[in-house]
């Protein structure tokens, strides 16, 4: 297995951080506040790799920006790091430039674009060079799902399936139908290239068709019987009949005396033949009754468990939505704590400021008041009118000082009070979110109770159950034994139709036939009736074949729910035996009972989509666990929010935990206020490895 791993990375003015080299081992801790660089760490390992960040994003702002949010210019924007692969150390470094160009005439240069220059072991190297040498390591789509344990999730789900069917392959509809008589007979049906899908729409045209086609035939029924010829006078073509019919009737005569036995014999084995069918489909319609009811009784009903999880999953997003406001309010605070704490220095300044001007006095230099050419001394009335004038002057200007700190200190004791208030009222609301929050909490732990107590109450379903009440409750049908009985019975006394020769005699019926023939054809509107008669008799028959037609292939069908039935619980039998916290639903049910595919990640029933941030994360490091198993690579794994999780699960990859730390600087190892290490609460350490 190849295993790739970061030893040290370097980031030098990137996304805002001027400078940084972060060693990493095994797994590595990367402490600070929201906002300090955390993810921008991510981001630079995979802007060095892929030219992207974390979130697979080409056109992010790499430059670092001033105090103005503006990209401070002519700066070089780099990332560095060193990796091991299977053991061997690499140096990579891809640097952005600014080009700037000095144009003719211009006395300044102008920006002309970026340009990034890349590095292998220190070894300068063009862009599609350091491409290949990146993808040789790891392919780009393989390393976005193993390095960062949402990223799979993130997927389209029909990129999701294709990757899991790729782990485990297709099941293949040989392999489900080996054994089962019926659905090897459903596969030889799937010929040049139809799927079973195909089959399933052509059995569906094709029953479809034959109702249409059931519904119409009485309407043609009634439509030939207004056919029907009028009727005329045939007493003279009768009469001339009616002789040849003498003889035939003669032969006749002699015919019936042969086969009189014969025709009550066969009349009494087709009543039997008829009445055993009608047995049998007794029978059929009882033993599906017995069935349907079996199934019904030994399906468990799961509605109570499944209101008291919903009613769960609606407090766990008002906890969470609860614990979100409670944050908030925390950083409020916080920042009025700050506020308060500043504005009572502003006032003691402002305090300082005041009596540091009122104790200034006006202190008059002699030697200011004489000529600066000669150095001889003013006039002694000169000399007092002009300090008269400058003790005004310094007498109004303090006075104009002393008022306008004065209003300066009022405003600041005014803003004081308000923020004071502002704080008070914070803290009340924080009172009561702690108590919000408490019941919350209490209710959950009620709930999941009552949920563990509603799971043992129900047992899992049972093939062999089912079964011994489906044999139950035909044991039970006195009407089904005295059936089966009274067809057994019938079945037993039919007899083989006997053989009675009686050619002669139709060989001579069949002469005076062809004679009343020829006299037939003059009758041609009675050979028109006889038409008419003859085609309503095979629209009768079409429909007693049309009705069985709808029987079998409606009995195909179901054939084919269950097969499809039987393939999905298969495949994601095969997927989900492949992963340990986590299972994947490949299908859904649709309304009418038919299944589409699919792919959603559940962890304990519950989508992922709507796991908290904790089984997120863990189920994210499990789906890595088999890419990493199947593609037989590990890469480090970026976890964010790690504070949020208490315990991951096992993983051979190496993990870099970035972690949430109130008030703390970017850091590594553990958590730094002003440069110094702070300590940690036991509730804080639970989240080390």
């Amino acid at each position: 297995m190849k295993r790739i791993q970061i030893i040290e990375i370097t980031l030098k003015n990137f996304k805002g951080i001027r400078s940084l080299t972060i060693p990493f081992h095994k797994e590595t801790n990367i402490y600070g506040d929201n906002g300090t660089g955390k993810t921008t760490i991510f981001d630079a390992f995979t802007w060095l790799f892929f030219g992207k960040d974390s979130g697979n994003r080409k056109d992010f702002e790499v430059k670092t920006l001033d105090k103005d949010n503006i990209v401070i210019p002519k700066i070089e924007h780099e990332v560095a790091a060193v990796i091991e692969v299977n053991g061997e150390s690499i140096s990579i470094r891809r640097i952005l430039k600014e080009n700037w160009v000095k144009k003719r005439g211009s006395l300044e240069p102008e920006f002309s674009g970026n340009v990034t220059d890349y590095y292998w072991n220190d070894v300068p190297l063009q862009q599609k060079a350091y491409q290949d040498k990146i993808s040789n390591i790891l392919d780009e789509s393989v390393f976005k799902m193993i390095t960062n344990p949402l990223a799979f999730n993130a997927l389209k789900w029909q990129d999701r399936r294709e990757a899991l069917i790729k782990i485990v392959g297709d099941v293949s509809n040989e392999e489900i139908a080996n054994g089962d008589t019926n659905y090897e007979k459903l596969i030889s049906q799937l010929r040049n290239g139809k799927s079973l899908e195909d089959y399933r729409k052509q059995i569906h045209a094709s029953v479809k068709k034959a109702k249409e086609d059931l519904k119409a035939i009485p309407t043609r029924i009634d439509e030939i019987s207004k056919s029907m010829p009028e009727s005329y006078d045939f007493v003279q073509l009768e009469a001339i009949l009616n002789a040849k019919l003498v003889e035939i009737t003669a032969v006749d005569g002699q015919i019936a005396n042969k086969s009189s036995a014969f025709d009550a014999k066969l009349t009494e084995i087709n009543r039997k033949k008829l009445a055993a069918n009608t047995i049998k489909n007794e029978i059929a319609s009882i033993e599906f009754e017995a069935g349907r009811k079996a199934k019904q009784d030994t399906t468990p009903d799961t509605s109570a468990l499944k209101k008291l999880k919903s009613k769960l999953q609606s407090l766990s997003d008002d906890l969470t939505t609860a614990t979100i406001g409670m944050n908030s309010l925390s950083t409020k605070k916080e920042n009025l704590d700050k506020q308060l704490l500043k504005a009572d220095e502003d006032i003691i300044h402002k305090r300082k400021q005041w009596e540091a001007v009122n104790k200034k006095n006006l202190i008059f230099d002699d030697n200011a008041f004489c000529c600066p050419t000669c150095k001889r001394d003013f006039e002694a009335d000169d000399i007092e009118e002009k300090k008269s004038e400058m003790k005004a002057n310094f007498i109004k200007d303090k006075q104009s000082k002393l008022s306008a700190i004065s209003s300066q200190g009022k405003a600041l004791s005014e803003e004081k009070s308000a923020l004071q208030q502002e704080h008070d009222k914070l803290l009340e609301r924080l009172d009561k979110g702690h108590e919000h929050i408490s019941k919350i909490k209490e209710d959950i732990e009620n709930l999941k109770s009552d949920i563990q107590t509603e799971e043992s109450n129900i047992a899992p379903n049972d093939d062999l159950q089912e079964e011994l009440v489906y044999e139950s409750i035909l044991s039970f049908n006195p009407d089904y034994k005295a059936k089966k009985a009274q067809l057994k019975e019938l079945e037993g006394s039919i007899e083989e139709v006997p053989v009675v020769d009686t050619t002669a005699l139709k060989n001579q019926k069949a002469a005076l036939q062809s004679e009343v023939d020829s006299i037939k054809a003059k009758l041609h509107n009675k050979e028109r009736i006889k038409a008419v008669n003859a085609r309503k008799n095979e629209l009768q028959e079409e429909e007693s074949r049309l009705a069985q037609q709808i029987v079998d292939v409606e009995k195909e069908q179901f054939i084919i729910e269950n097969f499809n039935k039987l393939k999905i619980d298969m495949l994601e039998a095969k997927i989900n035996s492949k992963f340990r916290f986590v299972k994947f639903k490949m299908f859904d049910t649709q309304i009418n009972g038919g299944e589409v595919e699919s792919c959603e990640a559940l962890i304990d029933g519950v989508p992922f989509s709507d796991a908290n941030t904790a089984s997120k994360i863990n189920a994210g490091l499990d789906i890595i666990n088999t890419l990493c198993d199947y593609y037989q690579v590990t890469a480090p794994i970026f976890i964010d929010n790690r504070e949020s999780v208490v315990e991951l699960i096992e993983t051979e990859s190496q993990v870099i935990n970035l972690i949430v730390w109130k008030g703390s600087e970017l850091s590594v190892g553990s958590p730094k206020v002003d440069g110094k290490e702070i300590s940690k609460t036991k509730e804080q350490l639970t989240i080390e490895i």
